[in-house]
């Protein structure tokens, strides 16, 4: 077997592999002195690791304070009734303002987008039916972006400072 089954080695270590996975990394194991090496490698490292997190104890109290952290935590996430009841009134507001003057603001917002549909298309066409109109807004397009990113970087360095 020319290919290293090294990423599969630590689930081999820890029994997490199928049957026949697990057999022909024992058949490679047989024939490859580098993957035995890493094996005992892994072996040493777990059995490290176990020894320094076996000698940890946790504070006789800390199961209390966990659970006391938890209490504090759910009765702050709790619903008040009065938390919901602003933002219901506020909806129910404004479903009797759509009910009762809906079709005045949509009239009244279909005027307002063609009027800018409308100033739209004036502005388009006479700034492509003049050349020198046309250069003028993208030089001062072009400006107005130069001074704002010098503006902007002034800000960032005294922001740093």
């Amino acid at each position: 077997m020319n290919d290293h089954p090294t990423e599969s080695m630590s689930a081999y270590l820890d029994e997490e592999l199928d049957k026949e996975e697990r057999m022909r990394i024992d058949r490679h194991l047989l024939q490859c002195e580098i993957c035995r090496g890493l094996l005992a490698d892994l072996m040493d490292m777990r059995s490290q690791v176990a020894d320094f997190y076996g000698h940890l104890e946790a504070p006789p109290d800390l199961e209390l304070k966990v659970l006391a952290s938890l209490e504090r935590k759910a009765a702050a996430t709790t619903i008040h009734a009065s938390s919901v009841a602003v933002p219901l009134v506020g909806l129910a507001a404004l479903a009797v303002l759509a009910c009762l003057y809906g079709a005045t603001f949509f009239k009244l917002f279909s005027i307002v987008l063609q009027f800018v549909l409308t100033a739209a298309y004036v502005i388009s066409n006479v700034a492509s039916s003049i050349p020198g109109v046309w250069g003028s807004v993208l030089v001062l397009s072009a400006g107005i972006f130069v001074v704002s990113g010098l503006s902007l970087r002034r800000i960032l360095r005294s922001a740093a400072h």
